[in-house]
């Protein structure tokens, strides 16, 4: 490629204006390329005869290319970004730190054997002038290609979230855990890194280019980044992790910094949350104190949730502790301003009885994985239902706020990413007037413009369906 001659390269290129997206850019490069896209098309219009006995195209037995990209994004897996650091490239690049994308296309070979032809790389083609040989290799065979393009083969390890690498049991086993919340699973990594980081893992001869030269492994803390990329704490932590390592650090003073970070923003959200919420119940007691007996409702305020995050349970159990204490005419409320608020509730009370509703904790069940229902088993007295049932409690008014967490909060207000029925739940939320609050720390804030790579289970939900998303400005 032009930038490092007699270098050996992916296929790559620039993310171009009419891009929309690391990944319009990457189907872009293909195009141009190779003719994958025509491979993938002629396997389209075969698999459609086979399944239909009929084509589908634009009238000239062609397939819509829509379809085909679609095809082609149905096997091709982001990785988290690589930014390269190199002094040794031709013109523009030199000198200068470049943030790689990387994907990994998946050849759906096994399925298209009879379809297009026995192996389907077999038929890939070279296209255009940017490089002058390609060839197809074993894992192995790749691992000992030299010379690269700087870091190539980490962004291989990138795009395929750490696959081929050999990691400990135990981090696989965390790795694969899809029931715990970002933080949980962020306080597990730090002590998962100080434990192996003497155990670095071997990238097939790629080379640290901020480290010494002649370094061919891969750090504990930067190997797990890797493994799951749409929790951002994970990433943020493990890079800091790393960052403090190269500084010589102990990393038990790294260990305990770091899980004692996430417990002090963790805290610092849990108050946003707990003082949001009561503000609704506030507005909520309000107008009910200052209903007639005929209209009064004895019905307690109900915070709704899904999903299992240990920030919105330390928020819940302090809404509960904080609304026993009003019930109990405790005289160590939560601020001046609680207090005032706790005074304007009384003055509307006719009857003490009425005042300072119970609240009441309801969790989604959160199919598949059920991680509400756990979240639920987690809480003291919450309650869980069915997705269903729980809609049907929202829709019909029975729901005063929810609450939800956050693996991502996006540059520059560009959406948030959590698991996958927030945005539909958030959507509802709007439709029914019910206010959805979205609680974050500061270890989820994301530093890049576009979202980082979402694992099955994660999407990407609009800033603006929520009525409020909290995260401490410091």
């Amino acid at each position: 490629m032009p930038t490092f001659p007699n270098h050996w390269a992916g296929i790559s290129g620039s993310i171009e204006e009419e891009d929309a997206s690391p990944l319009d850019a990457a189907l872009r490069e293909l195009r141009e390329e190779t003719n994958v896209g025509e491979l993938f098309e002629e396997y389209f219009l075969r698999e459609k005869e086979h399944a239909s006995g009929a084509v589908s195209g634009d009238g000239n037995g062609r397939c819509v290319g829509d379809n085909v990209n679609g095809m082609i994004r149905s096997h091709i897996k982001a990785g988290l970004h690589v930014d390269v650091i190199s002094k040794g490239s031709r013109g523009a690049f030199g000198g200068r730190t470049i943030r790689v994308y990387p994907f990994a296309l998946t050849l759906p070979d096994a399925e298209m054997r009879h379809h297009v032809s026995q192996n389907l790389w077999s038929e890939i083609v070279m296209r255009g002038t940017e490089h002058d040989e390609m060839k197809f290799l074993t894992l192995d065979e790749f691992f000992d290609l030299n010379p690269c393009v700087p870091d190539l083969k980490l962004a291989f390890h990138h795009a395929t979230s750490g696959a081929y690498l050999d990691l400990p049991d135990e981090v696989r086993k965390w790795e694969k855990d899809r029931i715990n919340g970002a933080a949980s699973l962020a306080r597990m990594a730090i002590s998962l890194a100080a434990k192996y980081s003497d155990e670095n893992c071997s990238l097939g001869g790629y080379i640290i280019a901020t480290n010494d030269i002649n370094h061919k492994k891969c750090s504990m803390a930067l190997s797990i980044a890797m493994l799951r990329p749409s929790m951002v704490p994970i990433v943020n932590i493990m890079k800091e992790f790393e960052k403090r390592m190269q500084l010589e650090t102990k990393k038990q003073d790294i260990e305990k910094d770091l899980l004692n970070s996430l417990s002090s923003d963790g805290l610092k959200c849990v108050e946003l949350g707990v003082d949001a919420v009561m503000t609704r119940y506030n507005e909520w007691e309000s107008m009910k104190q200052r209903q007639t007996e005929n209209t009064y409702t004895s019905k307690d305020f109900v915070v709704g949730t899904f999903s299992r995050s240990s920030t919105l349970k330390f928020i819940i159990e302090q809404l509960t502790k904080k609304l026993e204490e009003i019930r109990k005419n405790s005289t160590d409320p939560l601020s001046e301003q609680f207090t005032k608020k706790l005074l304007e509730i009384k003055k509307y009370s006719t009857d003490p009885s009425k005042t300072a509703s119970k609240i009441q904790i309801i969790c989604s069940q959160s199919t598949p994985g059920d991680e509400g229902k756990l979240m639920a088993a987690d809480i003291p007295d919450a309650s869980w239902l069915s997705d269903d049932d729980f809609a049907h409690e929202l829709r019909n008014g029975h729901i005063n706020i929810v609450i939800v967490g956050a693996d991502c909060i996006l540059h520059e207000g560009r959406g948030v990413v959590n698991k996958v029925g927030t945005a539909g739940l958030a959507s509802m939320c709007k439709k029914s007037d019910v206010p959805i609050i979205c609680c974050a720390d500061m270890w989820k804030l994301w530093d890049d413009i576009h979202p980082p790579p979402l694992e099955d289970i994660f999407e990407l939900i609009p800033m603006d369906l929520f009525d409020r998303v909290l995260v401490p400005t410091d």
